[in-house]
């Protein structure tokens, strides 16, 4: 609804309640028709007045019947009670801080609280918590001091003198038993999927898609096409075939060939955006402030292609974001040996070394020596990854909150974990405790910093809980990574990019940058006396390479960015 109707501080209509909501509930529709069919009375069209009326009705338990994202405070003006909500997987975010005097200032962003407190001072484990950036997003626990975050699926209540916390979704508690076949897990698994889709498409603007050419961004764009052409009885936007991909010309980061295969399946062009760091309008302190949290990689091609999608007018994106998380796009294949037999090691092993080069190739003559030591390197791994886990919160480091959380609030001891495999428990700790919610994090950061809204199909409730139900062996197998992703989008996309087999992240091509177009910025940064001298050595070393590769950029990046960090809040 983009009248005044749905204008916020929204009120019901007696004034008892206000509330203050961002993000989306993509059900609203059908909830609404629940709510009327209760007696309820509706005077906008709006998700808002869905959301606020299904609180008042139900409280925060109706978030359990919400399929969206989104952050929320309910104040009931007769009790002087705050209800604060936060979606299942942390899509929206939700700071808050206490003051002396009782109250509490809450935002979706850090730098909204800044002006409340009496300093802005990083958070005193921050050099901790650079050294582990995946680990703190989940927990409660913030880079800045005095600033605190609602973890993701949980509420909180608030009655000027008490902040209690209550956790209301847990993932492990929504799994179903799979006795279906391996068939009929693809059939469920496409219907919930362009389902997904589907309801995001529901939109009063213009929609478009981050697309990288890639297999998960591709399954939307290629999922919205399908949809249309069906014309399905949605109310959707209209103008939808927005395709954006960054353009890194004469680098090996740069996709717009395979993202330009997508676009042309959809009958359409691709609307490539090109990143000049030195010609972009954020510096590094612009874009570190904006972001807020630290980060292994420099946030410019994520900023200037949200910025260049607002440009053209478009406020909703559908993006790829968490299937990697549930399919295992990076690093997490491995997990898999500890409950492989000998054929399936073999092909495990031959579906890693295709992630590099795009090839598949089968090594039949060493597979015994391989299945041995790729069972025993796996275990022996997953031994010390847990004693160092134990170790981390035994002794020494307790009092740090976000390694606590991991260790003895994590669903590690949850009886339906416990039954997962390796593979899917693994998968489990990353969707839900570490990369993803830093990813989610991030990508709110870059995409409201230029007012455009993501909606991510792959982290609809329903399907992440299919999914993690799933055996390992539904996930990868028939020679690929994300097989059932695969086979449920057969006759989707084109199928050049459902069976592409390799794999590159949408990162900034920084061994590049700090030889080109930042290697001024960054000398001006760190030509201060103060600058620590060992990163001015590490620097010098860096630039006097021939050929620095991407890991060495983003090992100096690591080195160079938690004092450009602490910097760019002094000079912000």
């Amino acid at each position: 609804d983009l009248s005044e109707a749905g204008n916020q501080p929204f009120q019901s209509t007696d004034g008892r309640y206000v509330l203050i909501y961002n993000g989306e509930i993509y059900n609203f529709i059908e909830l609404r028709s629940q709510l009327e069919s209760l007696g309820q009375v509706f005077h906008t069209k709006t998700d808002t007045e869905v959301l606020l009326k299904g609180l008042i009705l139900e409280g925060p338990s109706f978030q359990l019947r919400c399929n969206g994202m989104w952050s929320f405070c309910l104040w009931d003006r007769k009790k002087k009670i705050a209800l604060f909500g936060r979606d299942r997987f942390g899509k929206k975010p939700l700071f808050y801080h206490l003051l002396s005097n009782n109250k509490l200032v809450f935002a979706s962003e850090m730098k909204a609280i800044y002006p409340f407190l009496n300093s802005i001072q990083p958070n005193d484990n921050i050099n901790i918590y650079f050294e582990n950036i995946f680990d703190y997003e989940s927990s409660e626990t913030c880079v800045i001091a005095g600033i605190k975050r609602i973890p993701p699926g949980h509420y909180s209540i608030y009655d000027g003198h008490e902040f209690k916390l209550y956790r209301w979704w847990n993932t492990l508690d929504h799994l179903e038993e799979i006795s279906c076949s391996y068939e009929e897990q693809v059939e469920k698994w496409r219907e919930i999927f362009l389902d997904a889709v589907k309801i995001r498409m529901r939109s009063d603007v213009r929609i478009g898609t981050a697309l990288s050419g890639g297999l998960d961004s591709s399954a939307v764009f290629s999922a919205m096409n399908y949809l249309t052409n069906k014309s399905t009885n949605i109310r959707q936007a209209q103008d939808w075939q927005n395709g954006f991909c960054v353009e890194y010309p004469g680098s090996d980061f740069d996709e717009t060939k395979w993202a330009k295969i997508v676009t042309d399946h959809v009958n359409t062009s691709l609307k490539k955006v090109t990143i000049k760091p030195q010609s972009s309008n954020w510096s590094i302190y612009d874009a570190l402030y904006q972001t807020e949290d630290p980060y292994l990689t420099l946030p410019f091609p994520m900023l200037e292609t949200y910025r260049e999608i607002s440009k053209a007018g478009i406020k909703v994106t559908l993006d790829g974001h968490g299937a990697d998380e549930l399919f295992s796009g990076y690093g997490n294949l491995q997990t898999a040996f500890r409950s492989s037999n000998l054929k399936q090691t073999t092909e495990i092993t031959a579906i890693i070394n295709s992630l590099k080069n795009g090839n598949y190739k089968l090594n039949s003559k060493s597979m015994h020596t391989n299945y041995i030591k790729q069972k025993f390197f796996t275990y022996l791994k997953y031994f010390f990854k847990k004693k160092k886990d134990f170790l981390k919160a035994l002794i020494g480091k307790k009092h740090i909150e976000f390694l606590r959380y991991k260790f003895e609030y994590s669903d590690q001891f949850h009886p339906r974990f416990k039954k997962l495999d390796p593979l899917t428990q693994d998968l489990y700790e990353v969707f839900h405790v570490t990369i993803l919610p830093t990813l989610l994090r991030n990508y709110d950061r870059y995409s409201m910093a230029n007012g455009v809204e993501i909606r991510m199909p792959f982290m609809d409730h329903r399907l992440v809980t299919y999914t993690f139900s799933l055996p390992w062996t539904s996930k990868v197998g028939g020679t690929y990574t994300k097989r059932i992703m695969r086979d449920a989008l057969k006759g989707i996309m084109p199928e050049q990019i459902r069976l592409r087999r390799s794999k590159i992240g949408w990162n900034a091509p920084l061994h590049e940058w700090f030889k080109g177009p930042l290697k001024d910025e960054i000398e001006n940064l760190i030509k201060d006396e103060e600058f620590p001298a060992k990163i001015k050595k590490l620097w010098k070393k860096f630039i006097q390479k021939k050929n620095p590769s991407y890991k060495e950029g983003e090992k100096l990046w690591m080195s160079i960015m938690p004092e450009l960090w602490k910097r760019s809040l002094i000079s912000k």
